[in-house]
């Protein structure tokens, strides 16, 4: 929710490359298919993890090609930057029989342009916090969905051993039913990553598309309601926005993003009352967050609650949130 949510952040980074450049790599992934899942999907998991492999190629070329003035990039701070500029122009795909199944194989190249590393980071600088929690929410449902795929796995492996086990037809369509909602899952993360990366382009309408396409496959995806609440929230779509951020909230209503979002869009509808509820509530989640002081001492200001106000911006200064 970077432009919407993140009120600014301090920080000078500049490419430093003398001339610019194209740099390609190639990343290689595997993946082996069982019986219960679709060559499509095979295919799809391959193609991520060779993309991930490129990118952490990438990446070190990125970081040796970057220098930062009065901050230091972290490595998800690389990764995401690298994300941001990588761009794949070639895909392959072999597949092998494997004992498990079969092995499918993908290869990809992908291209780094500096000027873009340049671009990126006069667009993307002041919004870098906002950034890594949108990639660390990401991270965190792949890692729970890939850690479902792997238990999944282990139970197929363990009734494959047991004939009369496997060959249970309720054992069957249970393991049919459940590989399925992990390859839709999957499918769902795919779109929401795609979005993101819409969103960190600037490219709002096409984000929420991403969104859409990501919730209409797992309707309990909360971080695409949140981010698309904040390409909502971007294009003024206040009420668009307010009603995604509602859904993330009846999902995890402890999730900080989810009632910080709604406490800044009600903030930009000028219901300050409301927003200071809100961020009350994001506060008590993650007090730690200057963003949030920032925001609730900006609505006490807006209703002349002057010692409160000064009280906020003064903590959101000791959080380390500039403004």
């Amino acid at each position: 929710m970077k432009k919407f949510l993140a009120m600014m952040i301090g920080g000078l980074l500049m490419a430093n490359v003398a001339n610019a450049e194209v740099r390609t790599y190639e990343g290689v992934g595997e993946y082996v298919m069982s019986d219960f899942e679709t060559p499509d999907i095979a295919k799809q998991r391959a193609k991520v993890r060779a993309e991930q492999a490129a990118q952490e190629k990438a990446g070190v070329f990125v970081k040796s090609n970057t220098k930062v003035v009065d901050l230091q990039l972290k490595s998800e701070e690389i990764e995401i930057m690298t994300a941001g500029v990588m761009k794949v122009h070639s895909v392959t795909y072999d597949v092998k029989p494997d004992a498990a199944g079969f092995l499918f194989i993908s290869k990809v190249l992908v291209d780094i342009d500096t000027d873009e590393i340049d671009n990126w980071l006069n667009q993307n600088e002041s919004a870098m916090p906002d950034l890594v929690a949108q990639n660390q929410a990401l991270k965190k449902s792949i890692a729970e969905q890939e850690r479902q795929l792997a238990e999944l796995k282990s139970k197929l492996a363990a009734a494959e051993k047991n004939q009369s086990e496997i060959s249970n037809v309720a054992v069957r369509i249970q393991m049919t039913k459940d590989f399925a909602q992990n390859d839709t899952n999957f499918l769902s993360n795919q779109r929401l990553k795609a979005g993101n990366d819409f969103y960190n382009r600037g490219d709002f309408n096409s984000a929420i598309s991403a969104y859409t396409e990501s919730i209409e496959l797992n309707p309990k995806n909360i971080d695409a309601y949140i981010y698309r609440g904040g390409a909502f929230g971007y294009l003024k779509e206040y009420q668009r926005a307010e009603s995604d951020f509602k859904n993330a909230i009846q999902i995890d209503n402890r999730n900080f993003e989810a009632h910080y979002g709604l406490g800044a869009t009600y903030l930009y509808q000028r219901n300050y009352q409301a927003a200071i509820s809100e961020l009350n509530t994001a506060i008590n989640l993650d007090n730690s967050s200057g963003k949030a002081y920032y925001a609730r001492g900006y609505c006490c200001e807006m209703i002349n609650r002057r010692a409160d106000s000064q009280k906020d911006y003064e903590t959101a200064r000791s959080l380390g949130y500039q403004f």
